[in-house]
């Protein structure tokens, strides 16, 4: 009876941890790329729910511009790049950013998938120095 209880008492204890560890982040509009986003995130196995940003969101996933259209023609020209978008995780609470990646973006599917999956292996690693 008493090696029960012990049982029960753990297992109470360990659903409690994991579900207070588990975060709630909202997918923002990202210009079509919102369902890879989300689906990638889902992929990485990270312990988020996903919600609509009217519940309040502990974290938000968010799609920044980082240049202007002069400063894209100037970073493009100097650099030979066009990496003129990132994805980004955002601690709402915090207004902090966890983990972000810049690619360029374009109409492709291939390359939205491929932008997606390494923002969240981004996320992953940096959700994983976090924990620690």
């Amino acid at each position: 009876m008493k090696t029960m209880l012990v049982i029960t008492m753990g297992l109470a204890l360990a659903v409690t941890s994991q579900a207070q560890s588990r975060k709630t982040i909202y997918v923002d509009r990202m210009e079509g790329l919102e369902s890879f986003v989300e689906s990638a995130l889902e992929a990485a196995e990270l312990p988020f729910d996903f919600v609509e940003e009217a519940k309040q969101p502990e974290m938000k996933a968010t799609l920044a511009k980082m240049h202007a259209a002069f400063g894209e023609i100037i970073y493009r020209h100097k650099l030979g790049r066009n990496e003129t978008h990132r994805l980004e995780l955002l601690d709402v609470e915090r207004n902090k950013v966890i983990a972000w990646h810049a690619f360029p973006l374009n109409g492709d599917d291939a390359a939205r998938r491929k932008a997606a999956a390494e923002f969240a292996a981004k996320v992953k690693a940096a959700w994983a120095k976090r924990s620690k």
